[in-house]
């Protein structure tokens, strides 16, 4: 081999070894917010109801053809807020704290989940949970002096629910694994969309549960986290002479305007804040292009979340699936080029039902999921 030979081949192996050796976590997954087999939601969330052997053959059906179609990750949304012994058919409400039955249908699923692998490229799925808190749940209803939720839950009662549902959760999970010898799930998520200021009594919440629920999590395995929202309309987004009345860092970054109060509070709090900042982000644009919108999203998180020492790496926790095929692929394509551009977008789930397109729009399976794959 001649010396200039020499040198080009010694520069490729140092060229594949440096690429290998970037951490895996740098690479861009997309998934699927996937909690009913249909785009009838009421009727087709399929955790209260796994233990029909007709809906969880449907739901197999599903995962294989998402894993074949490029998802590498699911995240299961669990709604608590009925009442033990409380019968209905609202499907997607979960008992609150979690039934028996509904710990049995998570583990399966779990272990669902952990038995698919993708027939074009053989990589398996990867699972998320994310725990939301609505009817009995409801710790927006009432305070601390009255109780929380409609039938106004003492504290005591009230805190000793959420640890009852998220041990139980935790043991539906526990050493659930892929063949391969790896945890299915990967993240749990306490609390959706957190708005502090927002929403009425989430600092008492998050302050109350989210310090356990960081410590048994982990323990276990898992990744916990929280994930935020993003104020994505187009004049949000692109107001540069926006001024805010409290936080400088947020000057001409209006869209950041609740993820940094929330991170802020984290911060005030002595909480960790997340590895990675997740957000929904539902882009509503007039004029510019969703290319432009996503990137001056990332932009504005850079330079205000930094401030609190966040890190610059994010992952979108929810998004819209449109129903027209050409606004979804140049929607999903705006998301994959951010990606490919610059490693700090690491993550995207795209909504599914109810209101997947926009308001009043329910979208079932299947999922063009390579709309949003670079």
């Amino acid at each position: 081999m001649s010396p200039f030979m020499q040198v080009c081949f010694l520069f490729g192996i140092k060229i594949l070894l440096t690429f290998t050796m970037i951490p895996n976590s740098f690479a861009y997954e997309v998934g699927v917010d996937y909690h009913a087999y249909g785009a009838n939601f009421t009727e087709t969330a399929f955790l209260t109801q796994y233990h029909n052997s007709t809906v969880r053959n449907n739901v197999l059906i599903q995962l294989q053809g998402m894993a074949d179609r490029g998802a590498r990750f699911l995240t299961l949304d669990i709604w608590f807020g009925n009442e033990p012994g409380t019968k209905t058919n609202q499907y997607w409400l979960a008992t609150f704290p979690i039934s028996e039955q509904e710990h049995i249908n998570l583990n399966r699923y779990a272990e669902d989940v952990a038995s698919i692998q993708s027939h074009v490229d053989n990589h398996r799925l990867r699972l998320n949970i994310a725990l939301f808190w609505l009817g009995a749940a409801d710790y927006r209803t009432g305070n601390v002096t009255v109780g929380f939720g409609p039938d106004h839950l003492n504290v005591t009662e009230f805190t000793a629910r959420v640890e009852n549902t998220t041990d139980s959760i935790l043991a539906a999970i526990a050493n659930v694994r892929n063949p391969d010898g790896i945890l299915v799930v990967e993240r749990v998520y306490l609390d959706y969309e957190v708005m502090i200021g927002a929403k009425a009594n989430q600092d008492w919440f998050l302050s109350t549960h989210y310090p356990r629920f960081l410590t048994t999590i982990a323990a276990a395995g898992f990744t916990p986290t929280i994930y935020f929202l993003v104020d994505a309309r187009e004049a949000i987004i692109l107001e540069a002479s926006y001024i805010d009345p409290q936080y400088p860092a947020l000057n001409g970054h209006r869209s950041m305007y609740w993820v940094y109060r929330s991170l802020n509070f984290l911060k005030n709090q002595q909480l960790p804040l997340p590895k990675r900042i997740d957000f929904s982000c539902y882009i509503d644009r007039n004029t510019s292009t969703y290319a432009n919108l996503v990137n001056h999203v990332l932009n504005d998180a850079d330079a205000s979340l930094s401030v609190l020492g966040a890190p610059k790496f994010y992952g979108i926790a929810e998004t819209y699936y449109f129903a027209n095929n050409t606004q979804r692929r140049e929607y999903g394509q705006a998301f994959a080029l951010e990606a490919v551009s610059n490693s700090r977008l690491n993550h995207l789930r795209f909504w599914t039902t109810p209101d997947a397109g926009g308001k009043g729009i329910h979208i079932g399976y299947p999922f063009a999921i390579e709309d949003y794959l670079p």
